[in-house]
C-alpha cells in the first residue's frame, strides 16, 4: 500500500525508535541519514558477480529510503558468504543499519546438508528483502568432449565435470544430475571458481560444467559460445530462460512428483539467484520500508539502464515471493529432505 511522504517518515520513525543509536539518527530527521551498509558475501570480481550486484544496488537504494541514507558495500567473504549469513542472523543491528548479499543457496543450505551444515539460523525468520536476478543455470560441455549432446549424457556415457568445491553449487548440481538422470558426470574438484574452470576446460583437463549461469555464460564466455568451444545443452533451474527457448530444462526431464521435489529443493535458490536479505526480529514496518525501497530500486530506469550497460542481467523478484519460496521449501515432505540429503552427502 502506498504512504505519502509524510507516513512514510513517521512509518520509518516508529520503525526505528529505540533501538540502536544508527537506526535513531535515521529517525530522527531526514537532513541527517544514517549509513546503511550492504555487505557482500563474496570478495570483489572482475567479471559480473555477487560484489558486481551489490554495488550496483548501493547506488539506488538509498533513493528510496526515508531521509535517503548513505549506503556503502563492504565484502564480507567466507565458506560461500556463509559466515556472513551468521553473522546477520546472530549478530547484526536489528534496525536496519546493516543488510547483505548473500549466496543463493544459503537458505536451503540446512535443508540440503542437514547436520553439516555449517548455517546456525532458521532461513525461514531472516528477512528477505528480494533478488535482482531469477537465475538460470546451465549444464555445459566442450567441443572436445568424449560425449557431444544431451543425449549421450544421459545414456550415461562418462565426462568430466570441473567443481570449486564440495559446498559449491556445481558439484551439488552434477550430483543431483546422477542421482536422477542417471548421468555419468565424475567431479573434479580443486578449482578456485568457474573462471579456472573454464580455462582447465580449455586445456582439455575437463570436458564440461555444471551450474554456470547463463546470464555470466552469455557476456564472460561469448566467444566460446559462438565458436561452438562451449555449449549449452541442458538448463538448470525451475523454468527456462527466454534466450534459451530451445535447450531443455532439466524439471521437463522428470515425472515422478518426489524427483520433482527433489529438484526444486536444489535448483529453487535460481529463483533467489542474488538474494538480499535483512536480519531476523526486526520490527515489521522497516522491514515492509526495506522491501518497498529495494522494489522501487529495481525498477528504476536508471538502474536498467546502468545494468544493461554492464550487460547485468536483471530478473527481480521481490522479498514476498522470496519468503514465501523459503518457508514452502522448509515444509518439503521429510522423505524428500532426506532423500535430497543423501544425494548431496554421497560424495
Amino acid at each position: 500500500m502506498r504512504k505519502s511522504r509524510r507516513g512514510l517518515l513517521l512509518a520509518i520513525a516508529l520503525g526505528f525508535t529505540a533501538l540502536a543509536p544508527v537506526s535513531s539518527a535515521l529517525a530522527q530527521s531526514v537532513q541527517a541519514p544514517s549509513k546503511i551498509t550492504i555487505f557482500v558475501g563474496y570478495s570483489a570480481t572482475s567479471g559480473i558477480g555477487y560484489d558486481t550486484y551489490g554495488r550496483v544496488m548501493s547506488r539506488f537504494l538509498g533513493k528510496y529510503l526515508p531521509g535517503n541514507p548513505t549506503i556503502t558495500v563492504s565484502n564480507r567473504p567466507g565458506a560461500g558468504s556463509m559466515t556472513l549469513a551468521n553473522y546477520i542472523a546472530n549478530v547484526a543491528p536489528k534496525d536496519g543499519s546493516e543488510i547483505a548479499l548473500i549466496g543463493r543457496g544459503v537458505a536451503m543450505d540446512r535443508l540440503v546438508y542437514g547436520d553439516k551444515s555449517a548455517a546456525r539460523f532458521d532461513a525461514t525468520k531472516l528477512n528477505w528483502l528480494g533478488s535482482m536476478n531469477n537465475e538460470v543455470s546451465g549444464f555445459y560441455i566442450s567441443d572436445t568432449a568424449p560425449v557431444k549432446n544431451l543425449k549421450e549424457v544421459l545414456a550415461g556415457k562418462a565426462l568430466n565435470v570441473g567443481s570449486a568445491g564440495a559446498a559449491s553449487d556445481l558439484t551439488a548440481f552434477a550430483l543431483v544430475m546422477n542421482s536422477i538422470l542417471g548421468s555419468r558426470l565424475k567431479i573434479i574438484d580443486g578449482y578456485p571458481g568457474t573462471t579456472e574452470i573454464l580455462l582447465a576446460l580449455e586445456r582439455g583437463e575437463v570436458d564440461g560444467l555444471v551450474g554456470y549461469s547463463w546470464g555470466a555464460a552469455r557476456t564472460g564466455s561469448a566467444s566460446m559460445l559462438k565458436s561452438g568451444k562451449l555449449n549449452v545443452v541442458l538448463q538448470l533451474a525451475l523454468k527456462k530462460h527466454p534466450e534459451l527457448a530451445h535447450v531443455p530444462l532439466i524439471m521437463d526431464l522428470v515425472k515422478a512428483e518426489d524427483e520433482r521435489q527433489v529438484l526444486e529443493l536444489i535448483f529453487a535458490r535460481q529463483t533467489m539467484g542474488r538474494p538480499f536479505v535483512a536480519p531476523p526480529g526486526m520490527p515489521g514496518e522497516t522491514v515492509n520500508i526495506l522491501r518497498s525501497a529495494f522494489t522501487s530500486a529495481m525498477k528504476d530506469a536508471e538502474l536498467i539502464a546502468t545494468a544493461d550497460k554492464m550487460s547485468l542481467e536483471i530478473d527481480y523478484t521481490s522479498g514476498e515471493d522470496v519468503q514465501e519460496l523459503v518457508e514452502r521449501l522448509h515444509k518439503f515432505p521429510l522423505k524428500v529432505i532426506q532423500r535430497t540429503q543423501e544425494i548431496i552427502l554421497s560424495k
